[in-house]
């Protein structure tokens, strides 16, 4: 990961946020990834576009506490290698975070499957009828 590099939210993903958390919706590969309230908070900075070390330094400025550095910066390079982010032409000047609650270690989880397995529909003769 090229922390100079500045990276987007890929345009076509649905996010919807729950109480600070956020359920990512990838529109190409199907697939939902829940983000914790301070994935989140760092996850927003793209969208406006930003550099991991920006990040990181928005980061410092909200006062998350050092320890979560590393965490910070592998959740970065996981948002990167699961395709949420895409490289983009511009950051910037000086993002800030919005956060006011408890800093935690930034997690992405990706279900297990993708969107077409989850749903049915009502007329697929294997599934059992209601009585």
């Amino acid at each position: 990961m090229n922390s100079d590099l500045a990276y987007d939210l890929r345009p076509d993903l649905v996010v919807t946020t729950l109480e600070h958390e956020a359920v990512v919706l990838d529109l190409e590969t199907k697939f939902f990834f829940s983000i914790n309230p301070s994935g989140w908070a760092i996850g927003e900075l793209f969208e406006t576009g930003a550099t991991p070390a920006q990040a990181l330094e928005a980061c410092r400025q909200a006062e998350a506490p050092a320890t979560i550095e590393a965490q910070v910066q592998g959740f970065i390079a996981t948002l990167i290698d699961e395709g949420l982010l895409t490289p983009a032409d511009h950051a910037a000047a000086e993002p800030r975070i919005q956060f006011a609650g408890p800093w935690e270690a930034p997690t992405v989880t990706k279900h297990r499957e993708p969107l077409q397995q989850v749903v049915v529909s009502a007329f697929d003769p294997t599934l059992p009828l209601a009585e």
